[in-house]
């Protein structure tokens, strides 16, 4: 069971309820629900009314769902290994993608690749 199936399955245990009672008090549709229990991956990220949903049903922060939804989707957002560790699980090409993302991500909120570092700042006024 992914991470988000895991989390509603302790949840619905610790309260007491029936899949069914948390379909009735989310809103969620009932075979989205069982998909999201039943399936050890998420194959895709689940619709926000989904997630707004279950937050509300089940009185928790929206982030503690979608943190748990991320996590079941395989994106090792609770893990508690150190960044060196899942750094070196990652690849080359994930590692290039995420770069891409972070420079289109700044040249688009403007002045990310032509203002100095703040290394170079720092180097600049020990030199002086």
């Amino acid at each position: 069971m992914n991470a988000l199936g895991s989390y509603l399955q302790d949840q619905l245990d610790l309260l007491g309820w029936s899949r069914a009672t948390l379909v009735a008090r989310s809103r969620v549709d009932g075979f989205e629900l069982d998909a999201v229990l039943d399936t050890p991956v998420l194959a895709e990220w689940p619709q926000p009314e989904t997630l707004m949903g279950l937050a509300r049903a089940l009185s928790v922060p929206l982030r503690e769902v979608v943190m748990y939804a991320a996590e079941g989707c395989g994106l090792g957002v609770l893990s508690t290994a150190p960044a060196v560790h899942t750094l070196s699980l990652t690849s080359n090409e994930d590692l290039m993608l995420e770069v891409r993302r972070r420079l289109a991500l700044g040249a688009a909120t403007g002045g990310y690749l032509t203002s100095p570092s703040r290394y170079a700042q720092d180097r600049g006024a020990q030199s002086a």
